[in-house]
């Protein structure tokens, strides 16, 4: 055992001790702890740190206890473990960050006022103050606040630090100093120039170009123009463009160019070639190389696929979350519930705001399509704790109260799809093998009409899974038509 590891007089480990006091030498983290617990005095009512007795089943503060009180911030007064100068954690942060802003003035410009609110705002005072302190994107920031770099989305692109920017810009369009744009369009647009760089041949360069440009991405432009999701997905994007250009390639080392391109060709490459052919037939369809020379195509419309599951399976997940696993963070809980019960795609899921939660009379309801769906107890008492602080991801910059139920780690963004996905699955929860149970359940209860605005997908994809719960919808409208109960 090292010579410079004592026992903690709080816990008993074997450890360094971070101080020594009257009742033994104490390790960095009991250190930590004890100058943290903080509570209402059982003598005179306050609430203060807590220091007696010693350890973390203090109930009495310093006075009461006729200790000299210690480790009291010298600008606010509040006992507290202090970082710099005698000042505690937010103190600290306040002031670096008003350094920051104000170029070492002592004045921030009014522009950087709700950002300077948003960073000392910050539930975690010493993750901010690390970075600030460490952070590259800290030193962008002081740049910006200064003027020795214009701040412009164009500033940002090129630094030599993107994950860092990046950051840095959404902590600034969160704030209204810069003004938004579509990430991931814009993150997938230089991707495309990179590409098209790299190409030698000034042939392919030209071909893969006006692909991209007027196929792929007039398509993510109008999609995001016309929606009003968080963010555009452009995997699909980025796929297509990749296949076309390892098509491109794969021509040139057979000796061919694409207006001498044979439907022999394209099945040579789709079982052969480097690629399994994603994204060739629709390139090839806008090129026109040879009348009917395209790669099998796919149906417009994907058919659904049944599990092994049974539907009763998504069922149990309710008392299981909802009830009786509280273990389990709120946020995790809801989410499971929207996609094994209402097939909700992770992706809706994510994108989900207050602005979707209705109270009438009492009832709480989430809006998922065109209605409210009332929600019962166990899962409004999930959300009434997902609402009082229960969210996770409360990053640097972010607003104090976001607006996402499922906050993201870049601020003011919610989390992404993938990630939601990770930690389902971290819980047992396969997203696509349990949404398609779901899908299967609801449309073997509801028509296709219903199912289409409640789970967001296409009226005709919504008619094959009522399809195929074999459930027959033929009369619904004659049936409401007919009930002297129904409500228009």
């Amino acid at each position: 055992m090292a010579a410079w590891s004592a026992a903690c007089a709080h816990c008993g480990g074997h450890r360094p001790p971070a101080a020594r006091w009257n009742e033994g030498p104490v390790c960095d983290p009991c250190y930590t702890a004890a100058l943290q617990h903080r509570g209402r005095c059982e003598l005179c009512g306050q609430t203060r740190r807590l220091v007696a007795p010693p350890g973390p089943h203090a109930t009495t503060c310093a006075d009461c206890a006729g200790i000299p009180a210690t480790h009291q911030c010298t600008d606010c007064g509040i006992e507290d473990k202090l970082y710099e100068r005698g000042r505690c954690g937010a103190c600290a942060l306040r002031r670096r960050t008003t350094d920051l802003l104000s170029a070492g003035t002592g004045r921030i410009p009014d522009q950087f006022s709700d950002l300077h609110a948003a960073i000392t705002s910050t539930p975690s005072p010493r993750t901010a103050l690390n970075w600030l302190r460490k952070g590259a994107g800290a030193g962008l920031l002081a740049d910006l606040a200064a003027g020795r770099l214009p701040l412009t989305h164009a500033a940002l692109d090129a630094h030599p630090h993107p994950a860092a920017a990046d950051y840095l810009r959404h902590m600034l369009t969160t704030a209204g100093i810069l003004q938004p744009r579509d990430e991931d369009l814009a993150r997938t647009e230089r991707w495309l120039a990179n590409l098209l760089t790299n190409l030698t041949d000034p042939a392919q360069r030209r071909l893969l170009t006006a692909y991209a440009t007027w196929r792929v991405i007039r398509r993510l432009r109008r999609r995001a123009d016309h929606t009003t999701a968080a963010r555009t997905y452009t995997a699909t994007a980025r796929t297509n463009i990749k296949a076309a250009a390892a098509f491109l390639t794969w021509l040139s080392t057979q000796q061919s160019t694409l207006d001498r391109v044979t439907q022999r060709d394209v099945d040579t490459y789709l079982t052969t070639g480097p690629g399994a052919g994603g994204g060739v037939g629709g390139w090839a369809g806008v090129q026109q190389p040879v009348d009917g020379c395209l790669p099998p195509g796919r149906s417009a419309t994907s058919s659904p696929v049944c599990t092994s599951r049974p539907p009763a399976a998504a069922r149990r997940l309710w008392p299981a979350w909802a009830v009786h696993d509280h273990t389990l963070t709120p946020g995790d809980r809801l989410a499971g519930v929207l996609l094994t019960l209402f097939g909700q795609q992770l992706s809706r899921i994510t994108a989900l705001t207050t602005d979707h939660l209705t109270h009438t009379d009492g009832t709480l309801g989430i809006r998922l399509g065109h209605d409210t769906l009332p929600l019962p107890e166990p899962l409004t008492t999930c959300i009434h704790d997902l609402l009082a602080g229960a969210r996770v991801h409360h990053s640097i910059g972010s607003p104090s109260t976001p607006n996402w139920l499922f906050p993201g780690h870049h601020p003011g963004r919610p989390l992404t799809a993938s990630q939601l996905g990770q930690r389902l699955r971290a819980l047992g929860i396969d997203a696509r093998a349990d949404r398609r149970t779901a899908l299967t359940h609801l449309g073997a209860h509801l028509p296709a009409a219903v199912l289409a605005d409640l789970t967001g997908i296409h009226p005709t994809t919504a008619v094959g899974w009522t399809r195929h719960a074999a459930a027959d919808w033929a009369t619904y409208a004659a049936d409401l038509a007919t009930n002297p109960d129904h409500q228009p």
